[in-house]
């Protein structure tokens, strides 16, 4: 009876030790603290449920104070800037080349004063002692220098064609045409017409008889060198031929010139060849 209770005892004794033994881990494991932990994971995150005693709990977050008007702080300017246009530059033909081209000065128009002393060539004459002299004086005007107007006052003396002493005033107006304006020496035609009247006294037997006076209109033409020997002053020689005709209310009754045979004519013919100086302003 003894062995049974022994043999009894002793089964009770080690089912109870081993029902302590797996009791022991359920309730340490029931005391651990939970772990979130994914499956198949090594190592897990404790996770604590409940509080702890040496823990203190964290103050609760107080909301912040809104701060008065007078202390906020105005939100910054924003300026809004658009970017800066988009500039294409687009290649252009160079501008032609600009060739300065001097303006040509108007020309210069000049006065002139010309003085000249000349002699009338007309033959012997019928005594063989015709010849005159003359001096005058012109205005000229210039205004291109091409071409200029002169007017001319004349005063010749000496003998005429029929031998009678003879002293004449004439005007003439020429207009002179200058072929090379631009050199020293220059090549000019002249043509004009103009007016003289004379008084002839016929003293061929050495005393005075009888006095003439004539009135003459006539044209003239020539050509003529002037020397530029300045800028201002001008010397010139030319020669001139001239035709007339009296135009005096005696010309009908009293003609100049009667021939041996009984003809007669108021029509007269010279050359003139005088030089001088002309001063221009």
């Amino acid at each position: 009876m003894s062995t049974n209770f022994r043999s009894r005892a002793k089964r009770i004794a080690v089912s109870l030790s081993f029902a302590s033994a797996l009791a022991v881990p359920a309730i340490a494991h029931a005391d651990e603290p939970k772990k979130d932990c994914e499956p198949g994971s090594w190592f897990c995150g404790e996770t604590q449920t409940g509080g702890s005693k040496d823990l203190q709990p964290l103050p609760a977050e107080s909301a912040p104070a809104e701060p008065k008007a007078a202390d906020r702080t105005p939100p910054p300017v924003v300026v809004y800037q658009p970017p800066p246009p988009t500039v294409v530059v687009q290649a252009r033909d160079a501008p032609p080349a600009y060739y300065y081209v001097p303006r040509k000065a108007p020309p210069k128009k000049e006065w002139g004063l010309n003085l000249h002393l000349g002699g009338a060539m007309m033959g012997k004459g019928r005594d063989g002692n015709a010849g005159m002299a003359m001096a005058g004086l012109g205005l000229r005007f210039r205004p291109i220098p091409q071409a200029a107007i002169e007017g001319d006052l004349d005063f010749a003396g000496g003998r005429d064609y029929n031998g009678f002493r003879r002293g004449e005033t004439a005007f003439t107006l020429n207009g002179l045409v200058f072929l090379n304006p631009k050199n020293t020496t220059q090549v000019y035609l002249l043509g004009g017409f103009g007016w003289s009247g004379a008084r002839a006294v016929d003293d061929r037997d050495g005393f005075d008889k009888v006095e003439y006076k004539y009135g003459y209109f006539g044209v003239q033409a020539g050509i003529g060198l002037e020397f530029r020997l300045s800028k201002a002053v001008a010397l010139n020689v030319d020669l001139r031929g001239l035709v007339r005709g009296r135009v005096d209310d005696n010309r009908r009754l009293h003609p100049e010139f009667v021939s041996g045979d009984g003809r007669a004519t108021n029509t007269s013919g010279a050359g003139v060849l005088q030089g001088g100086l002309t001063f221009y302003w």
